[in-house]
């Protein structure tokens, strides 16, 4: 998987406001994109290069704050609906979360973005062990990132300590192959694909190699239904596969509440 291709979903830890000494883009233009439509696009470039094309703010704040955008809250409908087209650069070479740290720092500085974070009671789903009939043992197989480093899965492509996520074109399958990954980073893949925060709550420690395979055109929560190749839905194939299962649940779930913006200052 090619890390610095157009993404969509990257994990950091960010702050939420621009601090004094935070890390900047060299350069940035933010413009209104009063022509293009459709296809919204941005990209972290090893070249240093941040480039976002007819993109709402949206858009912009959840992926630079690791956020789906229901647990956004706040905001005018502008924030939505006007798109932008940006262009930054900063050294060859930044890697990903610094790039997203300065990203946060550029909304902060272009579009006066003040940010909070709020726990608020939501609907989400809890990943739990389906059943105790020994799927898990066979299916779920514990790795120590830490020695194991060249244990791979599948044909080699994922190493330990890491994932990669694939579609198979033409079938719409999609699989996620794990060389090394504990159950909370399964649960935050999860939360992208089935519209609900997914609570890790299987009680199950350390990093595990697994393969998970499902039609990805299904949309989330249906049940297992012919469609195009008949493949499983995603709540189906954790439970056959993997020995796991998604059930509806509430609890505190962390937010992002937008206090203040502002359109963006002209370049």
């Amino acid at each position: 998987m090619n890390r610095f291709a157009f993404v969509v979903l990257c994990s950091v830890t960010a702050s939420l406001a621009a601090q004094q000494g935070a890390p900047a883009f060299d350069v940035a233009s933010v413009k209104l994109n009063l022509g293009s439509a459709g296809t919204s696009t941005w990209g972290l470039l090893p070249s240093g290069r941040f480039v976002a094309t007819n993109t709402s703010l949206r858009m912009l704040i959840v992926n630079a704050y690791d956020m789906t955008s229901d647990r956004l809250l706040g905001g005018a409908g502008w924030i939505s609906s006007e798109r932008f087209d940006i262009l930054a650069s900063a050294p060859a070479g930044t890697s990903e979360s610094t790039m997203l740290t300065m990203l946060q720092t550029l909304l902060a500085d272009r579009f006066k973005l003040v940010l909070r974070r709020e726990a608020r009671e939501m609907g989400a789903y809890s990943l739990v062990i389906a059943r105790n009939d020994g799927r898990i043992e066979k299916a779920l197989l514990p790795v120590d990132c830490k020695t194991d480093s060249k244990a791979v899965v599948g044909k080699g492509d994922a190493h330990a300590c890491s994932w990669l996520l694939t579609r198979q074109p033409g079938s719409g399958m999609t699989t996620y192959q794990s060389g090394g990954v504990n159950l909370n980073e399964l649960a935050k893949t999860l939360t992208q694909r089935v519209g609900r925060p997914v609570i890790n709550r299987t009680g199950l420690a350390g990093e595990f190699q697994f393969e998970l395979s499902w039609l990805q055109d299904m949309q989330a929560g249906a049940a297992a239904a012919a469609v195009a190749n008949d493949g499983p839905s995603l709540f189906t194939a954790l439970e056959d596969q993997l020995g796991l299962k998604l059930e509806p649940s509430r609890g505190p779930v962390e937010v992002l509440v937008i206090e203040s913006v502002e359109r963006p200052t002209p370049n």
